[in-house]
């Protein structure tokens, strides 16, 4: 079965869209939860986790070294979560955390804003130019998170699947129109879908790694998983830092092997094999 993601801003019905779904199709439905779990995995205050995830970085400044850890926490936790499937994850960018892997269904919610400050008035009991600020300044920040994190436009519809106005149709017919989507073949769990959700999973718990050391969080170091064997691949000042690299990618639980493409002093390294053996 799918795994679906839903984004929308504030007041935009997106939770309790979730929520029927979920009751709908029997899935599990995530959001704070996976917080939570983060929370526990990594020793962190839920709140630190949350400020992270919703503030965005300063356009002048480079994202910090908390922001970039806190982020790719949160990115293994919600991965975590989705290979026990059937999961709706309603959050902050579960779109782009799940690129790349086929069974999931990317949803975005676009709602009038008329409609949208009528929900925060409720909810947040204020009055309509309260609301319409509140929601203009969620927004900005949502879009410079995800432009400054991912260098993608929040509103893009080519990063979604489906997109649906909750004011136009009802909660029912969505959630139809969602049930026939996921039981197509377009969305549904294959062999290799769920290899690469693993493969994902360790470029990502290898990230989380890197970023976690202080000589290493701000490089820009690619990862590319192929089953269980990890090829790394960036820009280093010298070997030592390569080698350092090579052995945090090594000990990643789950990695069997990896593959050197870094260049130290924009001399290329003679590519070699870091094994750690087979768990």
């Amino acid at each position: 079965m799918a795994i679906i993601t839903i984004s929308r801003g504030i007041g935009s019905g997106g939770r309790e869209f979730a929520r029927h779904l979920a009751e709908q199709l029997g899935y599990s439905c995530l959001s704070r939860e996976v917080l939570s779990e983060c929370s526990k995995k990594y020793n962190i205050p839920e709140s630190d986790l949350y400020a992270k995830l919703v503030e965005a970085p300063s356009r002048w400044k480079k994202p910090s070294k908390e922001h970039r850890q806190y982020v790719a926490y949160i990115q293994c936790s919600l991965i975590d979560a989705a290979k026990l499937n059937n999961v709706i994850y309603h959050g902050y960018a579960g779109y782009l955390f799940l690129r790349g892997v086929r069974h999931v269904l990317r949803i975005r919610l676009e709602t009038p804003m008329a409609f949208r400050v009528e929900a925060v008035m409720r909810e947040h009991n204020l009055d309509r130019d309260q609301a319409s600020r509140f929601i203009e300044d969620a927004d900005t920040e949502r879009s410079r998170w995800v432009k400054s994190l991912y260098g993608e436009d929040w509103h893009d519809p080519l990063l979604y699947d489906l997109i649906l106005n909750l004011k136009s149709v009802s909660i029912d017919t969505a959630g139809d129109m969602v049930s026939l989507m996921i039981s197509r073949a377009d969305f549904g769990t294959t062999e290799s879908s769920v290899q690469r959700l693993n493969e994902i999973s360790l470029e990502c718990e290898a990230k989380a790694a890197l970023v976690s050391d202080d000589d290493l969080w701000d490089l820009s170091i690619g990862l590319r998983a192929n089953g269980s064997v990890v090829t790394v691949s960036g820009n280093v000042a010298t070997k030592r830092i390569s080698d350092k690299i090579m052995g945090i990618v090594a000990c990643v639980k789950g990695v069997t092997d990896c593959v050197s493409h870094l260049r130290v002093s924009k001399e290329p390294l003679e590519t070699k094999m870091y094994g750690r053996g087979h768990d």
